[in-house]
This record gives C-alpha cells, sequence and structure tokens, in this order.
C-alpha cells in the first residue's frame, strides 16, 4: 500500500472512531492532503479520497460543504463522487462545483436541472461552456430568469430547436429580444424577424402613448431606428437610416418620380435606390433590398415592369447589383425579358408581395401587442 493509501485509512479509521466534533477538522486535513498531491495522484488514490471525504461530508454542517465545495471545484481531477453530491446539495454548496467544476459532464448537469430548481439551474448558467445537450434541457425546463442567464451567456451554444423556442419567447419579452440581438450565434433569419418584432413594438407604444403624434412621422422615425438597429445586429445589413431620411423628406414635399429614382441609381447611391423603391412600391426596404440579392434579376424586373419603368431607368437598377450584371450578353438577356413581360401580369405579382409582406406585418403586430400587454402586466 502506498503512503498515500496508508494515510487515508489511517485517517479513516481514526474518524470513525473520534469525536463527532472533529468531522470538520479532519475533512479540512484530507482536503488539504489531496489538494497538496492532486496532480501526482492516481485514479485509484482519487477513488480513495472520494470514500473518505464522501464519508466526512455526509454529517458535517452546511457552512463546512460549502468551503469543501468552493475549495474543489475548480480542481481538474477532483473526485467525481463527491462532486456529483456537492452538485446535487443545497444551492450553497452545489453553486460553486456547478458554475465551474470541470469534472461535472453534461450528464451530470442535465440530472441536475432535471432534478432540481431554478436556483441550481441558474448555477449551471454561470459555467463558460454550455453544450445544446445542457441549453436544451434548460431552454425546456428554464424560467424567464434562467432562460435570460443563458441568452446572456457568450459560452452557451444552442441546437436549431432551442433557438427557435428562444426567439419564439422573445416575442413577447424585450429583454430577451435585446440579449438575444447581442449574440452571434443566431441565425440572419430569425435576428431580421427580431427587428422586426421589435420595430412593431416601437411604433404601437408611440401609437398609444401620443395619439396625437402625425402617423407617418411615427412610422418613419420607427423606421429609421430599426434599420440601426438591424445594421448593428445583422451580419452584413446596411444602414438605411440616413436614406430613409432623405426619401421621406422629398416623399413630404411630392411624389417621387422615375427621373428621382434614376438619378439615385445612376449615382450608385444604394440605400437611397432602394428606400426610394420601397416608397414608390409600398413595399418594405428589406423586400426591396432582396430584390439586389437574388441569384437572378427576373423579380427585379418585374417590380420594374409593373411600375412602368423605362429601360434606362432599369438599367441603372441592374448595374446595382454589381459588375457582372452590366455584361453585354446579360443585359441583353434581361431586356429581352423585360420587354416580354405583361404590364398586368407584373402588376399581379407585386400584389401579391404586398399581400405577403401584409400577413407577415401583422403577425409582427400580433407579437408587439402580446409584448406590450405583458409589459403593462
Amino acid at each position: 500500500m502506498s503512503v498515500v493509501s496508508r494515510l487515508i485509512h489511517d485517517l479513516e479509521d481514526s474518524i470513525s472512531r473520534g469525536p463527532q466534533d472533529k468531522r470538520v477538522e479532519n475533512l479540512r486535513r484530507v482536503t488539504d492532503l489531496f489538494l497538496r498531491d492532486s496532480e501526482a495522484l492516481t485514479e485509484e488514490q482519487i477513488d480513495l479520497f472520494d470514500v473518505v471525504i464522501a464519508r466526512l461530508a455526509a454529517a458535517i454542517e452546511t457552512r463546512a460543504r460549502v468551503e469543501l465545495a468552493d475549495r474543489l471545484a475548480d480542481v481538474g481531477n477532483a473526485p467525481r463522487g463527491i462532486i456529483r453530491s456537492l452538485a446535487h446539495d443545497e444551492i450553497a454548496v452545489a453553486r460553486p462545483v456547478l458554475a465551474r467544476s470541470p469534472r461535472l459532464s453534461d450528464e451530470d448537469l442535465v440530472s441536475v436541472a432535471m432534478a432540481k430548481g431554478r436556483d441550481h439551474m441558474l448555477a449551471i448558467t454561470e459555467r463558460p461552456v454550455l453544450t445544446e445537450t445542457v441549453t436544451d434541457v434548460l431552454v425546456r425546463r428554464g424560467d424567464r430568469v434562467v432562460v435570460h442567464a443563458m441568452a446572456g451567456n457568450p459560452g452557451a451554444r444552442f441546437s436549431q430547436g432551442s433557438m427557435a423556442t428562444l426567439v419564439d419567447r422573445s416575442k413577447i419579452d424585450d429583454a430577451l429580444q435585446a440579449l438575444l440581438g447581442q449574440r452571434v450565434d443566431v441565425p440572419e433569419a430569425q435576428l431580421s424577424q427580431l427587428v422586426e418584432i421589435a420595430k412593431e413594438t416601437a411604433r404601437r407604444r408611440l401609437s398609444e402613448t401620443m395619439p396625437s403624434q402625425d402617423r407617418p412621422a411615427i412610422d418613419v422615425a420607427v423606421a429609421r431606428s430599426a434599420t440601426q438597429l438591424a445594421a448593428a445586429v445583422v451580419p452584413g445589413r446596411r444602414d438605411y437610416s440616413s436614406a430613409l431620411g432623405l426619401v421621406s423628406g422629398m416623399v413630404a414635399r411630392k411624389p417621387l418620380a422615375e427621373a428621382e429614382l434614376a438619378a439615385f441609381a445612376g449615382a450608385n447611391q444604394f440605400e437611397e435606390t432602394v428606400c426610394a423603391i420601397a416608397y414608390m412600391t409600398g413595399l418594405t426596404v428589406p423586400a426591396i433590398e432582396r430584390l439586389f440579392k437574388e441569384p437572378d434579376a427576373e423579380l427585379l424586373l418585374v417590380v420594374s415592369r409593373a411600375m412602368g419603368w423605362g429601360w434606362p431607368t432599369v438599367r441603372a437598377l441592374l448595374a446595382l447589383r454589381g459588375p457582372e450584371a452590366s455584361q453585354p450578353h446579360l443585359l441583353k438577356r434581361a431586356h429581352d425579358t423585360f420587354e416580354g413581360l405583361s404590364a398586368a401580369t407584373a402588376q399581379r405579382v407585386v400584389q401579391f408581395l404586398k399581400v405577403r409582406e401584409a400577413t407577415q406585418k401583422k403577425g409582427y403586430e400580433t407579437a408587439a401587442s402580446r409584448q406590450v400587454r405583458s409589459n403593462v402586466r
């Protein structure tokens, strides 16, 4: 038997026959011994420490178990049995190991999350890394506080299903919206959805708090704020706030004409061009932006035909899709397609796009209404 093993066995024998008030002192001695030699210990020796420490910890007061948990929480080869036991203890004891111990596996953490309540789950959310296995359970079982803590942890990883659940919860939780907006792993489509919900929530609040305010002015202010937010949180998203301010000012004086649109496009003013088309067609800025990002230009040609714009204007718009769009053979193909489009058919397509956007907007408005009511309560 090694020196360490003999010491442990001798100490255990002494403890079993010693007075109860010596247990805490003996626990500290055993823990000191373990921490002093932990890096040199074999798994067999660690298992021996596990048995002894567990016996001592089973009959000591909470304060001493808290001390034990804190001392063992950061040890890479701490005895697994006692770490698991401490993780299932009352929260004051469990917190250090749940938040810090590398000896707890995903299965251990899931077991605690399934068996315990909010406080234990909150402690788990403090870990520097949370895998999808763990967050799936926390998203399913956790309340608002737990979900917020996870969303605010940059080391937490979420499955597609859990992320969809978080986004859905955020429809009535603007604090969760803000936390998700700061993450780098939210899919772009869901980030865009968050922005739209936030926009409608802001619009509803402004309308309710300033009923006499001019509705178009509210719409412009909210749209400008939303595009700034989208540019900040959605990768690759452009900031249209300045362009919206310019174009809305022009529209306030008189309706936009094709010549003004052509001037924006001819000057390579992409944001102003997109905003101008949005105002002229009644579609949203994101919808118009997609016309320039689609693999082919067909939908942009359809919208142009529906609006009755001439080929010179359309050609200037196509140039904003990138250098390839201006190649002679592609321009000829686009011209032939454009000339062959029926204006009536093109207008029906644009009307369909408007209906689809109105349906989406209604969903965002419903979510915003739920959020405002939730905040009032």
